[in-house]
């Protein structure tokens, strides 16, 4: 568990990601962390609004719309808006809080 954490750490600080509300890992990397399967090799987050609005202003050219799904791809990280239509408020709901970000949960 530590080392995703660790992981994910390292690469926040690597490309200088910084957000005013903790980003909240999903995907393969949340579901290594649970002990259910290795990661591949990107990073998943959900950001709150005001972030993506922040990232998407300063890196156009990096943006990425999937059926209204909203997000930025930064090397390894898809940084997302919303899963599904679903947005950070609903991925925050039980997530573990691991100081410096969130771990989805799957209950």
């Amino acid at each position: 568990m530590s080392e995703i954490i660790d992981l994910l750490d390292d690469k926040l600080k690597q490309y200088n990601l910084t957000f005013t509300k903790k980003p909240i890992l999903i995907g393969g990397m949340a579901m290594e962390y649970y002990g259910m399967r290795k990661s591949g090799k990107d990073i998943d987050l959900v950001i709150c609004n005001e972030d993506y609005q922040l990232l998407a202003n300063t890196m156009p050219e990096k943006r990425k719309d999937i059926y209204g799904d909203l997000g930025v791809v930064i090397g390894p990280f898809e940084i997302w808006r919303s899963i599904a239509l679903l947005d950070y408020n609903f991925y925050k709901k039980d997530a573990i809080d691991v100081e410096f970000a969130f771990v989805v949960s799957f209950r």
